[in-house]
């Protein structure tokens, strides 16, 4: 659940204020029926593109109501309507259409939004075509601006419901990490998208503010020019506001807001935990513990935690963005700042990102213009492993944990385990009946106890040469990116010595590395319209080469676990680990040939050879179409 509120502020040449008061909209899906009217009816249909094949997921509604409903596989549905109410027709790609219930099933054809099929689409390479020239299966994300003020931190975040056959899944509660994106279906684990912004495959994305365009490809045939580096995720092509001509500008955008955490499981509490243990050992045909035994252990019977409660919290969101644009008819440049912070909505998790991006342009003349695309990027994170891990995960350990159970512990002050630790007690009743609660961990000495810290700087540097239209048509690109990345990542594990799942030893990890890598990119493209045929070339080499070195250290026996302590000085013992990686070096050769006919029939070939430095020569190289 989010609250959200946003201002957006553009300041022109003469100063002028506005802000605009941001309407996110409303997705259409399934909607709750209203109650029965007078003459309301069964209304039955099929929804159909212009090739006769049904459409699934297209949203049916009842015009001036909330009553709707989307098509199932065939593209059939059933909706409760009046007779003579109009229903509103809908799907990604297609335009809106009303229909008139008349009492007989219905039979709607929806057509093809011509707009979307005349929109360029960027290809990868510097390649690009109209979407109704492409044979292979794409998607495209326009109205970023519209998306951004969504409270989101991520490209993937922005992405969510705004493409069929693309899935975006939000993975626990920990602010540092990505949702996963699956594009029509998932085939692995190890299925990883491919994401390249402004051409460079894993370049950053320093703001969701600063996305022009997103474009989706889905389907290996329009993906295989990245060759092995896509994967069998697909590949996901973003492009950045460049800077623009005409009068300086200056922007703000700024977001604010509340997260929670929904959908959470309604926690049993103590009594009802034990009639579940009652009825579980019941049917099993055993004999109950008597540790669940409340005459006997009178401890498990009172409630003290609700465990979702205790790990949850409602966390503050904000972002801010800051861009400039200058621009005349042979130079412009853009610069933004953004800054984000995102507390997660897990206690003792944070995410904030700083980051800078420039890019300038210069048109030396009618054929030749260089540019320049810069960002600084520093992230700095504490997070917590949200995987189950053992019971070791805090969020199976809250649905694990006996809600009889304390955050804290009555007697000194420390965290608490799974039942009391009160010797009274224990010699009162002779056990503290720990057994019957396994190996959970108490969730709040995972999130608040367990220290991890990461700090991430990056910089990334492209210049490009662009030379078009000396001959109509044909286009030379050359681009040269340099990357510098460094990593501070920090984790300290504490001793565990309250009932339930103990651990005996304590250790701080610390790991930093330093990684650079360099690409250059030549690319020649053609594109011809002559009469009915259109046609589209491209081919282009690259070369990169990666490397990084760094450093691990672990160390154990720490005598005082303060935070102000947590540091590899007051170790025991240490143990360290030098490595290197690399240096990697790889070449590539790209093809694509395109062609249309009268704007009915398409065909697309594509051809990569990969060059591996890594490996032996006679076996170093390998194609993909």
């Amino acid at each position: 659940m989010y609250v959200i509120i946003n201002l957006k502020l553009k300041c022109m040449k003469r100063t002028n204020l506005r802000i605009y008061r941001t309407i996110l909209p409303l997705v259409l899906g399934l909607l709750l029926s209203v109650g029965a009217v007078a003459q309301q009816m069964s209304v039955k249909g099929t929804v159909k593109d212009q090739t006769g094949e049904p459409i699934i997921g297209a949203n049916v509604l009842v015009k001036g109501t909330t009553t709707g409903v989307v098509t199932d596989p065939d593209g059939k549905f059933e909706v409760p309507a009046v007779k003579n109410a109009v229903l509103l027709i809908s799907y990604v790609g297609f335009q809106i259409q009303e229909v008139t219930v008349t009492g007989k099933p219905l039979v709607i054809v929806l057509k093809e939004d011509t707009e979307l099929l005349d929109e360029v689409v960027v290809l990868g390479y510097g390649a690009s075509a109209r979407k109704q020239d492409l044979s292979a299966s794409v998607g495209v994300v326009s109205n970023t601006d519209e998306l951004a003020v969504r409270p989101v931190t991520s490209t993937e975040g922005m992405l969510q419901g705004q493409l069929p056959g693309v899935t975006i899944q939000a993975d626990g509660g920990d602010p540092t990490s990505s949702p996963s994106i699956v594009i029509r279906g998932q085939g692995s684990a190890k299925d990883d998208v491919l994401w390249v912004v402004d051409g460079v495959p894993g370049a950053p994305i320093a703001s969701v503010n600063d996305i022009e365009s997103i474009v989706v490809l889905k389907d290996a045939a329009s993906a295989a020019i990245y060759g092995a580096q896509s994967g069998a995720g697909g590949v996901v092509l973003v492009t950045t506001k460049k800077a623009k001509e005409g009068m300086p500008a200056l922007t703000y955008d700024g977001t604010f807001g509340l997260r929670q955490a929904t959908n959470l499981i309604d926690p049993l509490n103590a009594e009802q935990q034990i009639e579940m243990r009652k009825r579980s050992y019941a049917n099993a045909g055993m004999t109950l513990p008597t540790g669940w035994d409340v005459s006997k252990n009178p401890w498990v019977g009172t409630t003290r935690t609700d465990w979702m409660d205790a790990i949850f919290r409602t966390a503050f969101y904000q972002r801010h963005n800051v861009a400039l644009n200058v621009g005349t008819d042979n130079y412009s440049s853009r610069i933004s700042f953004a800054y984000d912070n995102d507390e997660g909505v897990l206690i003792n998790t944070f995410n904030k990102n700083l980051s800078l991006r420039y890019n300038g342009k210069i048109k030396l003349n009618k054929w030749v213009t260089v540019s320049e695309d810069f960002v600084w990027k520093n992230t700095e994170s504490r997070s917590k492993n949200t995987d189950n891990d053992g019971y070791t995960g805090p969020i199976i350990s809250a649905i694990y944990m006996p809600a009889s159970a304390s955050i804290y512990n009555a007697l000194d002050g420390s965290y608490g385990g799974t039942t009391t630790e009160d010797p009274a007690y224990i010699a009162q009743y002779g056990s503290n009946f720990a057994d019957i609660h396994g190996d959970a961990v108490n969730p709040v000495r995972l999130l608040e106890a367990e220290n991890r810290y990461n700090k991430t700087s990056d910089i990334w540097s492209t210049t490009s040469l662009e030379i078009a239209n000396v001959i109509p048509g044909l286009k030379f690109t050359s681009r040269f990116t340099y990357n510098l990345n460094s990593n501070l990542y920090k984790n300290f594990n504490p001793i565990r010595d309250e009932v339930g799942k103990p651990s005996l030893s304590n250790s701080l990890t610390e790991t930093s590395y330093r990684a650079d890598a360099w690409k250059t990119e030549n690319t020649l493209t053609y594109d011809h319209t002559f009469g009915e045929h259109t046609v589209g070339a491209l081919f282009s080499t690259t070369a990169d080469r990666y490397s990084r070195r760094g450093l691990e250290v672990t160390g154990r026996d720490f005598a005082d676990e303060s935070e102000f302590l947590q540091y590899l000085a007051y170790a025991g013992t240490t143990q360290a680990i030098d490595y290197l990686s690399g240096p990697d070096a790889n070449v590539s050769l790209i093809a694509r040939l395109a062609y249309s006919y009268n704007d009915r029939y398409f065909a697309t070939a594509s051809w990569r050879r990969d060059y591996a430095g890594r490996l032996p020569k006679a076996n170093n190289h390998g194609d993909r179409a």
